[in-house]
């Protein structure tokens, strides 16, 4: 009779178990599959460092041309869309500077050819509907070949950007946004960084911003 007692309480305890086994699974199951379904960031960096087509350690390596920008992130805009484009990416360029100079880090020279090459891969994104380093039908990383052809040379990156935003906050939301981000936040804020380009394509609510850094010019 004492042991038929004692086996009572120990089945109930062995079902608790069994249920609080049955708990912790369903629990992981939808942590993995949250996990999963995680959207991709609308922002994702890529450094890689080109070897140098020359023997170059001098500082006239570190050689550009610079610009300056206004220093507010929102753009002034006009009836020209050509130049509120300009407008936003002289205040990211601006906004990017001070959070450079907060971090004791000299500004990023703008650069004509990185911007042209900046210019050239947002525009592919917005024309061809995609987000990526890589080309969708080569699979081919783009910038790392414009980079070599120009002369690029030691740490260069990319950053790629995708905002649903009107052109008024745009800039405002894509600062905020990159700089949240501890991946872009380091490539934005590394000293080893020299040289700029950014360039920008959209519709006019959905756009594609790129920027192209580079520790030496050609």
């Amino acid at each position: 009779m004492k042991n038929r007692s004692l086996s009572i309480p120990l089945l109930m305890l062995l079902m608790l178990l069994g249920s609080a086994c049955q708990v912790t699974d369903q629990t992981l199951e939808e942590e993995i599959y949250s996990t999963q379904q995680t959207p991709d960031r609308p922002f994702r960096p890529l450094q890689a460092t080109l070897s140098a087509p020359q023997v170059s350690g001098s500082s006239d390596a570190i050689k550009g041309m610079g610009e300056d920008a206004p220093s507010t992130v929102r753009p002034m805009l006009t009836g020209d869309l050509d130049a509120a484009i300009s407008s936003t990416t002289d205040a990211l360029l601006s906004a990017i500077n001070v959070r450079r100079a907060l971090e004791g880090w000299p500004p990023l020279v703008r650069q004509i050819a990185l911007t042209e090459i900046a210019n050239n891969r947002a525009i592919d994104m917005a024309v061809h509907a995609y987000l990526s380093h890589e080309d969708p039908e080569t699979e081919e990383i783009l910038v790392e070949n414009m980079l070599i052809e120009l002369g690029y040379h030691g740490r260069v990156a990319e950053l790629v950007y995708a905002a649903n935003e009107p052109l008024d906050r745009l800039g405002e939301v894509a600062i905020d946004e990159w700089f949240d981000d501890l991946d872009t936040r380091s490539v934005l804020l590394n000293p080893g960084f020299h040289f700029i380009g950014i360039g920008m394509m959209g519709d006019g609510t959905t756009w594609k911003i790129v920027q192209v850094l580079a520790e030496y010019a050609p």
